[in-house]
């Protein structure tokens, strides 16, 4: 079986151990752990860092990526290879594949776009949780639309065939993308607030409207974005896969745990080597074994596949 995260803030953890995430634990993710839970594709973050573009020196957000770059070969080992394109990733050996996370990693300037994308870059979140020279945050001004080099990033992912990415970004700009891009976004790391009052979850109308122009949805394996107690279990998690699906998105649902960049897991799901579990509960809550297929990676492979013609670096 193909299985398929989207999100992981592993590569943060490798290049500083001690941030506010992790606060000095050990990484959830490692070559053991994604070997032993099957997984086929780990999608990691560069993170543009807490202070977002007023970042100075060490935190300034291409230094942060940079950082995050030079992390990399601490993650593969054991096997474990970069791939460009998803397509790349085999059955049976765990395969990295980077994102960026928070635009502002490159500042005002496409060309920087185009270096990451020769890097590897696939998916690309607008914001995290700053507002930047692109667009406004989930947290502050989310009803703003994309700003003018908001509308040129996103011209320029099209081209070179990476996805944008709706995690973080206010629900104006969520807006403007899905009404105007050149391809259907998708969000790498979210869940449903219809199930959990968060500003980070996306609404019934959203999800509804990333099915309808063939997006895709990673969902993020965070307690307090699971449940408004704080506190989750593989049920919690296995409800906003099934809202998504009763909503009409069973092909467009899949894994963004997030692990790395969270300190609270759901119970049972505290690091990708236990993802069979996940499985095995899908099928249990009475999930297809080509739905349960699809969840894992199927259908995240199928919305890639728009993404794949055209640029050749």
């Amino acid at each position: 079986m193909i299985i398929v995260d989207t999100h992981c803030d592993t590569l943060m953890a490798l290049a500083e151990p001690d941030n506010r995430f992790t606060n000095g634990r050990p990484a959830h993710i490692t070559p053991e752990r994604l070997r032993e839970g099957g997984v086929t594709l780990q999608v990691c973050a560069l993170f543009a860092g807490p202070s977002g573009p007023k970042g100075q020196g060490k935190d300034a957000p291409h230094e942060q990526a940079a950082a995050q770059l030079k992390a990399l070969p601490m993650l593969l080992t054991d096997g474990l290879t970069q791939v460009d394109s998803p397509f790349e990733a085999l059955e049976g050996n765990p395969h990295v594949m980077l994102s960026i996370e928070g635009g502002e990693i490159i500042g005002d300037s496409l060309d920087t776009l185009r270096r990451y994308r020769r890097l590897g870059i696939r998916l690309f979140a607008l914001t995290w949780n700053n507002e930047n020279l692109l667009a406004h945050p989930h947290c502050a001004d989310g009803h703003k639309g994309l700003k003018p080099f908001g509308w040129d990033v996103v011209s320029e992912l099209a081209r070179l065939g990476i996805a944008a990415d709706v995690s973080h970004l206010g629900e104006g700009g969520f807006w403007d993308l899905i009404f105007h891009a050149e391809k259907p976004p998708m969000a790498s790391h979210s869940c449903c607030r219809k199930l959990c009052n968060h500003t980070r979850n996306l609404t019934d109308d959203q999800i509804r409207a990333l099915i309808d122009v063939g997006g895709w949805i990673g969902v993020n394996f965070y307690a307090s974005f699971l449940s408004e107690s704080g506190e989750a279990d593989l049920d919690t998690l296995i409800r906003h896969i099934a809202h998504i699906g009763e909503l009409g998105g069973i092909l467009n649902v899949g894994f963004g745990s997030d692990f790395d960049g969270i300190d609270t897991p759901p119970k049972e799901l505290e690091h990708p080597g236990k993802l069979p579990a996940l499985l095995q509960a899908l099928l249990r809550h009475g999930f297809s074994k080509e739905e349960v297929e699809g969840i894992a990676g199927n259908n995240f492979l199928r919305y890639m596949k728009q993404f794949e013609e055209g640029y050749h670096g």
